[in-house]
């Protein structure tokens, strides 16, 4: 999932944090509290019941730091990754769409159960959210429930992949007549295509890309330790249950499952980048998941389809973002023929004029991109009493 060079980089990011830890540990040594805890703590507190509680206290802590998020042909939110509180806990299936249906938890409630056990090609992915300061990643937005709900749609995901497929015999809707027809529509778009997520957060589009079937999935944010190891476990959890499903499906001969997966498990790296910088660590990612260590980069099949989600809310990221993902849209090389895409959901916050934000699209059609301004779409706002316009999710798309 991280390449030896994240893992080095992840182990002196440790190194760094728990010598900060020691430092401040030392110069509170006369607080009573003890903000991190020690060893002797937790042999202490094995030695008594009050102890044992709190440790598995902690332990429903860590596991609760596992959420999910549920598509949905019906709701544009999906089920899950809602608050409907001050608490950062408080996260449950509130929706405007409407409210009576969205009323809790998806596992006590009889109305959103019933939905997720009759939705064909709904599909369920694993997140986490990192407490670790620095960007809007404590938190899933509208603009990536929107492109996550997108994909596991198969006509929708059509639709919003169609510049990009007929480009070659794999793509074809029409090969031998209207059974190979039928087929290739119910085939979602997403198989076989490499993906790449921009300032991913909790990364909720790219596992839906890897759920619907992509051959590979590249998740990057921030270089923050803490942000790119939930990623990294969320790579692992997401792979663990698209593994368990293919194994079910085997048993069940593939009948019993929607044909918006695939049975092929894809591969997903994560690693950390910065806008504007050289895509050299993604390109050493590609390369080595494709036995590809001796080609050129005129050679390299890059990235079908590059995903920012609300990334465009502060102008002064606008160039440095183009940049990269310029450079990591595939183009015709020498080796394949095919065109690539991006797609750039996003609200506008508020946090400056909104033509300020708009203003990506004249700087994107002047270094060269080709631009479509999508129709926009009304999701339920992040949290509670949060003005509807955050839910407003504009899409553009890049080719």
């Amino acid at each position: 999932v991280i390449s030896h060079e994240t893992y080095l980089w992840l182990e002196e990011a440790d190194a760094k944090e728990s010598e900060w830890k020691a430092q401040l540990a030392e110069e509170r040594s006369n607080v009573m509290i003890d903000l991190f805890g020690s060893r002797d703590d937790d042999e202490n507190a094995d030695n008594n019941s009050e102890g044992s509680n709190e440790k598995r206290q902690r332990h429903d802590r860590y596991e609760t730091r596992i959420k999910e998020w549920t598509s949905s042909h019906q709701n544009s939110d999906g089920f899950g990754g809602i608050s409907i509180g001050d608490n950062d806990d408080d996260f449950v299936n509130r929706s405007c769409f409407p409210e009576e249906n969205y009323d809790g938890n998806h596992s006590e409630n009889p109305k959103v159960e019933n939905e997720h056990n009759s939705e064909n090609g709904s599909i369920t992915v694993k997140y986490i959210l990192s407490e670790a300061p620095g960007g809007h990643g404590d938190a899933i937005w509208a603009a990536s429930r929107h492109v996550a709900n997108l994909f596991a749609n198969v006509k929708k995901c059509r639709d919003l992949l169609s510049p990009i497929l007929n480009q070659d015999d794999d793509d074809q809707f029409i090969r031998n007549g209207d059974v190979d027809y039928v087929q290739d529509l119910s085939r979602n778009p997403l198989i076989g295509k490499r993906v790449i997520e921009l300032g991913a957060g909790a990364g909720i589009p790219s596992w839906s890309a890897l759920h619907c079937g992509a051959d590979l999935v590249v998740c990057t944010d921030q270089g923050i330790a803490d942000r790119i190891r939930c990623l990294a476990e969320c790579a692992l959890r997401n792979l663990e249950d698209i593994e368990k499903r293919t194994e079910q499906s085997k048993q069940f001969g593939g009948e019993e499952f929607n044909t918006n997966n695939d049975l092929n498990c894809g591969i997903v790296k994560v690693c950390p980048y910065s806008w504007g910088t050289p895509i050299d660590p993604i390109l050493e990612t590609i390369q080595c998941s494709n036995s590809q260590q001796d080609k050129e980069l005129d050679q390299v099949h890059l990235f079908d389809v590059v995903i920012a989600a609300d990334c465009i809310y502060m102008p002064d990221f606008h160039e440095p973002l183009l940049k990269s993902i310029k450079l990591l849209i595939h183009r015709p090389n020498k080796s394949d023929h095919r065109w690539g895409m991006a797609l750039l959901p996003f609200a506008l916050h508020g946090n400056t004029k909104d033509e300020n934000v708009w203003n990506i699209v004249p700087l994107a059609i002047e270094m060269g991109f080709e631009v479509e301004v999508l129709e926009g779409v009304q999701l339920t706002p992040q949290w509670k009493n949060m003005d509807m316009k955050r839910g407003f999710v504009n899409m553009l798309r890049l080719t």
